[in-house]
């Protein structure tokens, strides 16, 4: 005899339908959803700070990130210039994150203040209370009091960055001095008035050789008042008695 056939079960042909059905749409997803070399890969950021903006975009960019243009700061680099990134340079991320760039918007200028005439604490003080930074001291014979400023470089009023630090010069007072009237003076007195104008106090000779005492009145002087010397001159003096 010959064998009876199986009969065709009905819910194969269903089956067979969603298998089809799923394979198709697993096929759409994987060809346009996600193409062939679009599976995200981490890649190692790269250091763009201190490039110019487009040069650090195109760098980015062909290490497959996106570039986003961040904060313009003032800063002492070139305007353009990249001075920050976030993510940091190094930094594992995957590949298509948007990078941040803040970008330097070029040195803050500011004008110098006035600070010839002052003492140099004042001028440090001023400096500091507009943006900038105290800088070498030199000194320079001149004719203003010892200790004033008399020059700085920028000079006063000029722009300049900030923070940046500003020069300054200081009068090291006269080369030469005229020697003052001492005759009269009490010996103290005399002694203090030589150290202000720049001279040095010389030999005192006492009545009978001894210790002058500093209220004793200056007799004699040498080099005598009116005399113009250079700046540290020895100044001698002879003393009589006290003064009453």
């Amino acid at each position: 005899m010959t064998p009876k056939a199986k009969p065709i079960r009905p819910w194969l042909p269903f089956v067979a339908t969603a298998a089809s059905g799923f394979l198709l749409a697993y096929l759409i997803v994987a060809i346009f959803v996600f193409p062939a070399g679009a599976a995200q890969r981490d890649v190692v950021v790269p250091n763009v700070v201190g490039l110019l903006f487009g040069d650090a975009q195109r760098q980015l960019e062909a290490a497959s990130f996106t570039v986003q243009r961040g904060e313009l700061r003032f800063n002492n680099a070139p305007k353009g210039t990249v001075i920050d990134q976030d993510p940091e340079a190094t930094t594992i991320s995957a590949a298509g994150i948007r990078v941040s760039l803040v970008v330097s918007n070029g040195p803050k200028l500011s004008s110098v203040p006035g600070v010839i005439g002052m003492s140099r604490e004042q001028a440090l003080t001023a400096l500091e209370a507009a943006g900038f930074e105290a800088g070498n001291v030199s000194e320079r014979a001149s004719n203003e009091p010892r200790g004033a400023i008399i020059d700085s470089r920028p000079r006063p009023g000029a722009l300049a960055p900030t923070p940046s630090p500003v020069l300054l010069v200081m009068s090291a007072g006269p080369t030469t001095v005229v020697v003052p009237d001492l005759v009269g003076r009490p010996l103290s007195d005399a002694t203090q008035l030589l150290r202000q104008v720049g001279l040095t106090v010389g030999e005192i000779r006492a009545p009978g050789g001894g210790t002058a005492d500093p209220a004793a009145i200056i007799q004699s002087q040498s080099p005598a008042a009116g005399n113009q010397v250079p700046t540290g001159t020895r100044v001698d003096m002879t003393t009589g008695g006290r003064s009453s």
